[in-house]
């Protein structure tokens, strides 16, 4: 449960930077540009990416899955 609680925390702080609307109250944000687009389009297309990667690395690792012996016992049984 507690992994499932981080999993949670890590998401809810990645969508709340991947919404902008909050970055025209940081002052640092109304007229710097990184790679020509403003702070909070990098921002919100940087936290995208970090989702889907997290995303992939939740249902690499993290996903429940069946053990091997059970699944090869499954497949022997359904063989005879």
């Amino acid at each position: 449960m507690i992994g499932s609680r981080r999993i949670l925390l890590v998401y809810l702080l990645l969508f709340g930077l991947a919404v902008p609307w909050y970055w025209q109250f940081l002052p640092i944000a109304v007229d710097t540009l990184i790679l020509g687009m403003p702070v909070w389009a990098f921002g919100a297309i940087a936290s995208s990416l970090l989702l889907s990667l997290f995303s992939a690395w939740v249902l690499a690792r993290q996903w429940p899955c069946e053990s091997e012996g059970d699944g090869q016992a499954d497949s022997a049984r359904s063989a005879r």
